[in-house]
């Protein structure tokens, strides 16, 4: 994770990397990832290595198959403006 902030322009960066496994040997699986943007009302997502929806006015879900004993990882960059 990474986070800036400049309270006299009034933003704020915050970037994630997240990784999901799939430990199953035979079975590719659905991954569904919700992530809570609580710093402020006002974002937007920047960056993203994978396409997301907007559920709420503050949470994001991220979705994605996962092969066999594969790895997925997810990054994202939000800005906030208040």
């Amino acid at each position: 994770m990474d986070f800036s902030i400049d309270n006299a322009r009034r933003i704020a960066d915050e970037s994630f990397e997240i990784k999901v496994r799939n430990h199953k040997e035979k079975q590719t699986v659905e991954i569904r990832v919700v992530e809570r943007l609580y710093r402020h009302r006002n974002w937007e997502i920047t960056k993203s290595n994978l396409d997301y929806t907007k559920t709420d006015s503050q949470s994001i879900e991220f979705r994605s198959t996962v092969g066999p004993d594969k790895e997925e990882i997810i990054t994202y960059t939000v800005h906030y403006t208040w």
